[in-house]
């Protein structure tokens, strides 16, 4: 008898801390202000210090208190309630608080595994989960949940870019727990994705390698490591992830390709066109365009009045326009978006002007009103809506 009025009390102690668990990242709102207008600035306001880094121990106040409306009124399953929970966690975090960051993340998880247990809010949740606890120390603890969110990223239609973060979080917990063969795996898959998303020349894809290399050399791959060092070091060099512009032959090759073309882009719209493979590198992402069903370029008689004396000017102007269109994700520029194409082609042409051989007295003259800092509402004037 005496055992089992230790169990009731023992059960209802932990019923009560559960409880207290949960109230502790909820606040006191007067009923006045129990409403969802209320609950959007406090999330507009939480939202600037997480930009600003700013006073995160008041977004965490200003998060509690959108959470608590959020739930209050449109139950656990709200939206905006996940993201309030969400950016709570981020806060607490943020405040060298990583232990309530966990907690929040925990709570949060609960409601998901129960409601949406293959959803993408799920799996993103488990990876917060599994990085928190990577920055807590508890390596064992954030490699259970990569696991956990690994069995679910199929099923959860997750966006590249998510499944990538993923897998890399994946990789550096199973490193850290010497499964070494599996770290190596889910970054390959990691890699994969940065290079549809980034291209092979990317800070980011060079830096993964790193990793990689790292990887191979704990699992004792010698060869594997040599080989990935010296990719690393021809990546590094300017112009090493220039791709040949055969690979794109199809629509298909250049949905994979995306990356490439906007890092090829990107790499000659900011070097001098004598810079190493410079020229490859325009030829890549002209080829992007030409062959991609994700943009539609229109060059009318605006531009080749200015663009068709020089060759390397309308190679800028197409990579910009590449730029600008995956960065916007539109398939069609708008003319302020083409304005601004232009505006980048002529500041690419001062840059360029003194080592080109034929010079454009056009271009010229548009640069001497970028100058003279007129130059955009000469844009408007010269390239007006159509």
């Amino acid at each position: 008898m005496r055992d089992m009025k230790f169990f009731v009390l023992f059960l209802m102690f932990i019923i009560l801390s559960s409880g207290c668990v949960y109230a502790q990242y909820e606040a006191n709102i007067p009923e006045e202000m129990m409403n969802r207008e209320y609950a959007l600035k406090a999330d507009s306001l939480g939202k600037k210090i997480l930009a600003e880094k700013g006073s995160y121990s008041t977004g965490i106040d200003l998060f509690m208190r959108s959470a608590t409306i959020y739930k209050r009124l449109g139950g656990e399953t709200d939206p905006d309630y996940y993201g309030a929970m969400t950016l709570l966690a981020k806060c607490y975090m943020r405040n060298n608080q990583l232990q309530d960051a966990i907690n929040v993340l925990c709570l949060l998880s609960d409601v998901y595994k129960k409601n949406a247990p293959v959803s993408e809010q799920y799996a993103i949740i488990l990876d917060n989960l599994s990085f928190y606890y990577s920055m807590a120390g508890n390596s064992s603890k954030a490699l259970e949940k990569s696991k956990e969110v690994l069995q679910i990223c199929d099923q959860a239609n997750l966006s590249k870019q998510d499944l990538m973060y993923i897998l890399v979080h994946a990789a550096e917990n199973y490193a850290a727990m010497k499964e070494y063969k599996e770290a190596i795996r889910s970054q390959l898959r990691a890699l994969d994705l940065v290079h549809q998303l980034h291209g092979i020349g990317s800070e980011m894809y060079i830096e993964e390698l790193k990793y990689l290399q790292q990887y191979y050399d704990w699992a004792d791959e010698k060869n594997k490591a040599k080989n990935t060092a010296e990719t690393i070091e021809k990546l590094e060099k300017p112009g090493g992830g220039v791709p040949s512009a055969d690979e794109l032959r199809t629509v298909k090759d250049c949905a994979y390709h995306r990356g490439d073309a906007y890092w090829c882009a990107d790499y000659y719209i900011n070097h001098k066109v004598s810079a190493n493979k410079a020229l490859e590198a325009g030829k890549y992402a002209t080829a992007w365009c030409i062959s991609t069903d994700e943009l539609s370029l229109e060059i009318d008689e605006c531009h080749t009045n200015y663009l068709a004396d020089s060759p390397t000017e309308i190679t800028a102007y197409i990579c910009s326009c590449l730029i600008i269109g995956q960065t916007y994700e539109v398939k069609k520029l708008t003319r302020d978006m083409e304005r601004l194409a232009m505006l980048w082609t002529v500041k690419h042409y001062q840059f360029n002007r003194d080592i080109l051989v034929n010079k454009s007295s056009k271009l010229d003259k548009l640069v001497e009103y970028l100058e003279n800092d007129t130059l955009e509402e000469k844009l408007i004037e010269l390239f007006p809506d159509q």
